[in-house]
């Protein structure tokens, strides 16, 4: 259960999302943070997260203060982040508010192993890959023909990138079969067995090719407090 109730909000979106790396309904406070939660749910590298994860608590002024991250992310390598989602606007605005947090929040982390804090604004989050994420998550769990997909990476182990329009046509020259292709090809992106440039709109000239074994730096990898891509 999260540390803070999430209270209704008039002025963001609130809800939830469906998830299978932590509670079965994820609740947000925000469309930016439901955004960053289809970016976790989307990413393979991500193994668990939790909204609401936990409260740090701090004395500013004298007095006794908490602040409670908006997301815990936890890596499959271990690390594990606690982040912070704003919009770059209200961060900048509200910046000498939320120093006092973060500095807290930063200091009693230092020493807990491969623990992390982070702060990712819609820059990060809204990006292409959000909308790639937001297409292809519906296709992870989606049925499809394992034949299909066997094709598919007989044709892929040749070792060349294809345009998805002409793999389509080496599967099959027949319009209704080539569009059943199609929902096994988006299973086996959505599921990286299948590789392609998430970062680039998709399309049916876009290229796929079969995934390689690659060793890939966790979220936000390119700073140290103020976050980085997503994924």
């Amino acid at each position: 259960m999260p540390v803070r109730k999430i209270p209704l909000n008039y002025r963001n979106i609130t809800g939830y999302v469906h998830s299978d790396k932590s509670d079965a309904y994820t609740y947000f406070e925000s469309s930016l943070e439901r955004d960053a939660l289809i970016l976790c749910e989307f990413d393979f590298r991500v193994k668990a997260f939790k909204t609401q994860p936990r409260r740090f608590d701090y004395i500013l002024d004298g007095k006794k203060r908490h602040y409670t991250p908006d997301i815990l992310v936890e890596y499959i390598n271990g690390q594990k982040h606690y982040v912070e989602i704003k919009y770059r606007e209200d961060l900048k605005k509200d910046w000498h508010k939320l120093k006092p947090k973060f500095k807290a929040v930063i200091k009693e982390l230092k020493p807990e192993p491969n623990t992390r804090f982070k702060i990712f604004t819609d820059k990060e989050i809204r990006t292409q890959l959000l909308k790639s994420a937001t297409f292809l998550l519906p296709y992870k769990n989606r049925p499809y023909e394992e034949y299909q997909l066997a094709t598919i990476r007989k044709i892929l182990s040749r070792g060349l990138a294809m345009p998805i329009n002409e793999l389509l046509s080496l599967c099959t020259t027949d319009e209704m079969e080539q569009a059943e292709f199609l929902n096994s090809l988006w299973y086996g992106i959505a599921n990286r067995i299948i590789e392609t440039d998430l970062h680039a709109p998709l399309s049916m000239s876009q290229s796929v090719w079969v995934l390689c074994d690659t060793t890939n730096d966790d979220l936000g990898n390119k700073n140290d407090n103020k976050g980085g891509d997503l994924v």
